[in-house]
């Protein structure tokens, strides 16, 4: 049933997977809207409504609980038994800076963070099997630190875009969000992971947050070893540690707090 005074239709029990290289997601269904986020090749969807004209549909990504609208033209549902099975079944995540898929005849381009719907389990070499080349890992094995630098060291210079998940354009949260993730940690937006630490006990893969308390902004890096953190200014960078807190406090208000968080089990 339609809601009254909206423009929108709710659905239910509709689900759809990102069968693109990068999939952007609206906070209102125009072109012209907010980037909220985007999702990349093997992630998947549910689908919450849709417009009254069905060019856009409302969607929940699950792994970001996050919410926006995409174009009609880029849907692609599954049947929800498929949906459960992707969201609850290890895959492989994509490592290599650019990998190729072949897809319906064609060649495609899959970034780090893309979603390949096989596991180690396969009895086949999946890697032929799909025409794949490039790099991946099982999500169900989470990284060691050695593991996860080595994927976030693969985003430097990737320039800073508000809402971005590609090497192409970093949210500035989002791209230890998507980091994290492709390591085989599960990192919902807006909700920390892992446990608050002593900033002096970091190791690397650990996380440095300068929280500006008054006005309630927070700068993450990731903590490589050697005193350098990599972190988003302008571009995903790496930077002495003394040289990014100083940098932060100079930035901030007068009340600030510096913290620790480690994610790795």
């Amino acid at each position: 049933m339609r809601k009254e005074n909206s423009s929108e239709w709710p659905l239910t029990d509709v689900f759809g997977i990102c069968r693109q290289t990068i999939l952007p997601l609206y906070k209102k269904p125009t072109f012209d809207s907010a980037l909220v986020s985007q999702l990349l090749f093997g992630e998947c969807y549910q689908v919450q409504a849709i417009t009254s004209d069905q060019n856009w549909y409302k969607i929940f990504h699950e792994d970001t609980s996050l919410t926006g609208w995409i174009s009609s033209k880029s849907i692609k549902t599954i049947t929800p038994v498929d949906y459960a099975s992707y969201i609850g079944q290890d895959f492989q995540v994509v490592t290599s800076p650019i990998a190729v898929i072949e897809y319906l005849g064609t060649n495609l381009y899959l970034l780090p963070g893309s979603r390949l719907h096989f596991s180690e389990m396969e009895l086949f070499n999946w890697q032929d099997h799909i025409g794949f080349t490039g790099t991946s890992r099982s999500h169900a094995l989470k990284a060691t630190r050695e593991e996860l630098i080595d994927i976030a060291l693969k985003y430097i210079n990737a320039p800073y875009q508000a809402g971005g998940r590609s090497i192409f354009g970093l949210d500035e949260i989002k791209c230890f969000e998507l980091i994290y993730a492709a390591a085989g940690y599960d990192w919902k937006a807006g909700k920390l992971p892992g446990k608050m630490i002593d900033p002096a006990h970091i190791i690397p893969g650990d996380l440095l947050i300068f929280r500006d308390i008054e006005r309630n902004i927070s700068q993450l890096s990731m903590y490589l070893g050697a005193e350098e953190v990599l972190w988003m200014d302008e571009k995903m960078k790496v930077s002495d540690i003394d040289e990014w807190e100083t940098l932060q406090k100079n930035k901030s208000s007068k009340q600030y707090v510096l913290e620790g968080r480690s994610i790795l089990i």
